[in-house]
């Protein structure tokens, strides 16, 4: 984990604009905004927790906000302020049990391994009240397979299916809701002006029968 904040540390500054200020980094933020307003995700389904809320691009669907990079939630506090943001590590936070409603991340879990995923879900479980919801993004292995990625090392490097998902919910108390996808189509190879063209064939392609093979999964989990 360490390594992971340390990036995030070093990158913070120039997040926003490397990452979402470019027409791809808008495709993805499109995508992961339409299905938290198709699945409700905001401060009208109770108090929302985002963990790893980073520089706090998607924190206007949560009421408080979580992250372990000191430089990234600097910049989120600028952004929102008022709101409550902690700075911890995901599976180790100063709110109190049965706390939220919701909890969701987005680009986390694929840089930890098993065992910090499962602290994570453990945390979550604890402050989640019965029926809460845990949603996550996770890399699809199904298409990693196809694409054939080489690890890196660890960033990005964790990716599941759906039946591992669902296995790991049952093990920390979790059943598997509801899925989709993000990024189905191969937007980096597409010039620039056809990726908006594009955004409404891929969202159907990520919500159908062939969703584990977009890019990411987006999965909801129930609390026990």
């Amino acid at each position: 984990m360490s390594q992971v904040v340390e990036y995030y540390d070093r990158i913070a500054r120039q997040y926003d604009l490397d990452r979402f200020g470019n027409s791809y980094g808008q495709y993805i933020d499109a995508q992961e905004r339409k299905l938290l307003k198709r699945w409700k995700v905001g401060a009208d389904d109770g108090k929302t927790l985002e963990i790893a809320c980073g520089t706090g691009r998607l924190l206007d669907f949560a009421t408080a906000g979580v992250d372990a990079s000191r430089e990234m939630l600097e910049i989120a506090r600028k952004k929102h302020p008022g709101m409550r943001l902690e700075h911890a590590l995901g599976n180790e936070t100063p709110f109190v049990d049965g706390e939220f409603a919701t909890i969701y991340s987005f680009h986390l879990m694929m840089h930890l391994d098993m065992d910090e995923i499962n602290g994570i879900l453990a945390e979550a479980h604890r402050l989640l009240r019965p029926g809460g919801r845990l949603i996550f993004d996770i890399p699809s292995s199904l298409r990693r397979r196809i694409v054939r990625r080489p690890p890196s090392g660890w960033h990005g490097d964790t990716s599941m299916t759906l039946d591992s998902v669902a296995t790991l919910a049952g093990d920390n108390g979790f059943v598997l809701s509801r899925s989709g996808g993000i990024m189905m189509l191969p937007v980096h190879r597409l010039p620039s002006f056809m990726r908006r063209l594009v955004r409404g064939i891929d969202s159907c392609l990520t919500r159908s029968p062939l969703k584990e093979y977009s890019s990411y999964l987006v999965v909801e989990l129930i609390r026990k």
